[in-house]
């Protein structure tokens, strides 16, 4: 039996991506409709942006199958609006990206920016991402035999139990054969992948100057047990729960028992 009746999936690589074909495949074992709105183009990097400057602008590709001319979470609010504003979907499925998202480079991806706009608008949402070292030759072998099971057992054990601010959550698988895979392991996001950012220059035909902006990684120095790339590492399925709010709740609680401030002078 499969655990939900409708799918909404959506990527940040774009509609032609190879690993949005692997996530409906996914999604067909686990819905039965399944829906894909994607960007038309490769948006990594995006986060949670929206577009407020330019329209969107919607291409047909098959039955329930569709391109935005937008971010990831464009894809999720326009499919909201068009599509589902009576009945909403029961997941927001994202991916599979081509890369691991884990780290600092969870608050950049725009693969996790999909189902953090999802969980905006009360949906639940995961986001699948298989790590490669070669790019030319990346193995969707790991996440094709196991993110539907996992997904299963999230929501058998209650993924949603306390809400939708529970059922957000962030899942990387490594790049290792199946038959190496030891397991997942629920992880935490532990800063330190990314050491600062790089500017790469050049100049156009024209001779004026350009810059790339691109980053200098070192996952390496990361050993943290519960962190995500420690977990890849190890062998394991790295799934983590993400909040879609960026309050510290805790401190704000603390603070607020402090009573209202007077103003500055």
């Amino acid at each position: 039996m499969r655990p939900f009746g409708r799918i909404l999936l959506t990527n940040d690589d774009g509609i032609d991506a190879p690993g949005l074909k692997v996530a409906e495949e996914i999604a067909a074992q686990l819905a039965e409709e399944v829906w894909v709105v994607a960007p038309e183009h490769d948006q990594s990097g995006v986060g949670q942006g929206i577009s407020l400057h330019t329209p969107l602008r919607v291409y047909h590709h098959g039955e329930r199958r569709f391109a935005v001319s937008g971010t990831p979470a464009d894809c999720v609010m326009f499919a909201m609006a068009e599509w589902f504003e009576e009945e909403a979907p029961d997941l927001v499925l994202s991916g599979v990206n081509c890369g691991a998202n884990l780290s600092d480079s969870v608050m950049y991806s725009g693969t996790v920016g999909a189902v953090l706009a999802a969980a905006h608008l009360g949906l639940p949402g995961i986001a699948l991402s298989q790590a490669f070292v070669d790019r030319a030759a990346i193995d969707y072998a790991p996440t094709t035999r196991y993110a539907a099971g996992l997904i299963r057992e999230l929501w058998e054990a209650g993924a949603d139990r306390d809400g939708y601010q529970r059922a957000c959550w962030n899942i990387n698988f490594p790049d290792l054969p199946v038959a190496e895979l030891r397991g997942s392991r629920f992880t935490r996001q532990i800063g330190g992948g990314i050491a600062g950012p790089r500017l790469v220059h050049g100049t156009d035909g024209r001779g004026l100057a350009y810059h790339w902006l691109s980053f200098e990684r070192r996952p390496s120095s990361i050993d943290h047990p519960q962190s995500d790339v420690v977990a890849l590492r190890d062998g394991h399925i790295s799934v983590m729960p993400l909040q879609p709010t960026r309050c510290d709740d805790v401190l704000a609680d603390e603070c607020f028992k402090e009573g209202d401030r007077p103003l500055p002078r």
